[in-house]
C-alpha cells in the first residue's frame, strides 16, 4: 500500500515530538489522562529570547513544545528547522523545513538567504529536501496582487450602560502582526468601566508565509512582491481605517476619535494619525515604532510629522520587550518631544504585550 508522503512526514514528526506529550499534558503511568493548559505565547516568547542569546538547543526545545500543540504551524516548524540547522543537525533541519513548506510557508527567497541554514546547506539529505521544495514552487507558479474592491470587517463594543443619546469617544484598535479583530476586541475586558466605543478592524491579509486553514492570523502589510505593492497596500490600510471611522461615526454618536495600535498595528496607527490630524485627536502606541520616513517603502514623510503636531500621543513599551527593544520607544519619545508633540510616555515591567493597568491609563488619558 502506497503511503501519502505528507502524512508520513507528519507521523514521523509526531513520533519525534511524542516524548514531549508526557511533560506538556501531565500523563503519568497508572493515572488518568490530565491535560494542563499550555501558554503557547509564552513558549514562543521564551524561544525567541533563547534564539537571540544564541542558545539554539533551548530555543528548539521551546519551539518543539509549541509545535506539538499545533503541528500545522508552518512558522514554528521553520523556526525549529533553523535551530536544528544552527546545531549542525541536517536531518532534522531538512525534516522540519519540509514540514513548514508543506503547511503553507511561502518564504522561498527567505529560505535561500537565511544564514541559519548555512551549516547544513552542503549536506546531501538537506540538499535533497531543498531540491524538492524548489520543484514544488516551480509547479505552483508565481504570485502577484491586483487591487480589488471587498468588504472588510470590524468588531465593535459599547460601554456597559451605553446611552444612544450621548456621545462617546471612539477608540479604533489595530492588532499586531499575527493577531485578529476577535483577539483584539477582547482587550476591552481589561478596562474598568470603559466609557468609550471600541472598534477593532482586521489586517486584510493572512499572515505572510503561514496560510494554515485552522489559523486566523492576520497582517496589515504585503511585503513579498516588492515595494510598489507594499506602499499600495499601506495606503489601502489607511483608507480602510478612515472608512471605518466614518461609518461608525455616522451610525453612532461619536466625540473624539483615537487610534490604538499594538506592535505592527502601532506602526500604522502612528502613520494614519499623523496624516489625518483633522479627523484623529490622538494615537496610543503599545510596543511599536515609526515608519522610516527616508526609505522608499514608507508612505510616511517628514512633512507628515511636522503637520501632525496637533495629534496627542501616548506611548507605552515593556522594558523586557524582546521583539521590539525599549530603546526604540525611547528614541521615538525623544524625536516627538523635539518636534513639540503633546506626549505621554510610560515604560512597564513586562515583555511584548498590552498591560491592563497601562491600557486603563491610556483610556483615561483619552478623556482628559
Amino acid at each position: 500500500m502506497k503511503t501519502n508522503r505528507k502524512k508520513l512526514t507528519q507521523l514521523i514528526i509526531i513520533v519525534l515530538l511524542g516524548s514531549l506529550i508526557l511533560g506538556c499534558s501531565g500523563i503519568q503511568h497508572g493515572k488518568a489522562l490530565v491535560f494542563k493548559k499550555v501558554n503557547r505565547a509564552q513558549l514562543l516568547t521564551d524561544a525567541a529570547v533563547a534564539y537571540r542569546t544564541g542558545d539554539f538547543d533551548k530555543a528548539g526545545q521551546y519551539y518543539k513544545k509549541a509545535l506539538i500543540h499545533n503541528q500545522d504551524d508552518a512558522v514554528i516548524a521553520y523556526n525549529l528547522a533553523c535551530c536544528y540547522a544552527l546545531q549542525g543537525d541536517a536531518s532534522n533541519a531538512a525534516l522540519f523545513v519540509t514540514h513548514a513548506f508543506e503547511n503553507g510557508f511561502r518564504g522561498l527567497a527567505i529560505f535561500f538567504e537565511d544564514k541559519d541554514f548555512d551549516p547544513v546547506r552542503k549536506d546531501p539529505e538537506f540538499q535533497k529536501a531543498t531540491q524538492k521544495i524548489q520543484e514544488r514552487f516551480r509547479s505552483i507558479g508565481t504570485k502577484d496582487y491586483v487591487e480589488a474592491t471587498t468588504l472588510q470587517p470590524y468588531r465593535i463594543r459599547f460601554p456597559k450602560d451605553y446611552d444612544a443619546s450621548k456621545s462617546y469617544p471612539l477608540l479604533i484598535g489595530m492588532h499586531g502582526m499575527g493577531g485578529n479583530s476577535e483577539g483584539f476586541i477582547s482587550h476591552y475586558d481589561k478596562l474598568e468601566n470603559p466609557q468609550v466605543i471600541y472598534v477593532t478592524p482586521e489586517g486584510q491579509y493572512p499572515l505572510s508565509m503561514h496560510v494554515g486553514p485552522q489559523w486566523h492570523r492576520r497582517t496589515w502589510s504585503v511585503t513579498d512582491v516588492g515595494n510598489k505593492a507594499w506602499k499600495s497596500a499601506d495606503k489601502m490600510v489607511s483608507n480602510y481605517i478612515l472608512k471605518t471611522i466614518k461609518k461608525v461615526s455616522k451610525e453612532y454618536k461619536v466625540s473624539d476619535v483615537y487610534l490604538m495600535g499594538f506592535s505592527q498595528g502601532a506602526v500604522y496607527a502612528y502613520t494614519i494619525g499623523l496624516q489625518n490630524p483633522d479627523m484623529i485627536k490622538g494615537v496610543i502606541g503599545f510596543s511599536g515604532y515609526l515608519m522610516d520616513t527616508e526609505g522608499d517603502k514608507s508612505i510616511l514623510t517628514q512633512q507628515d510629522i511636522e503637520e501632525g503636531k496637533a495629534v496627542r500621543l501616548f506611548i507605552a513599551h515593556g522594558i523586557d520587550d524582546a521583539a521590539i527593544k525599549v530603546e526604540t520607544a525611547r528614541k521615538l519619545k525623544a524625536m516627538f518631544e523635539s518636534q513639540g508633540f503633546d506626549l505621554t510616555y510610560t515604560e512597564f515591567e513586562g515583555r511584548h504585550g498590552i498591560e491592563a493597568a497601562i491600557f486603563n491609563d491610556a483610556v483615561n488619558w483619552m478623556q482628559l
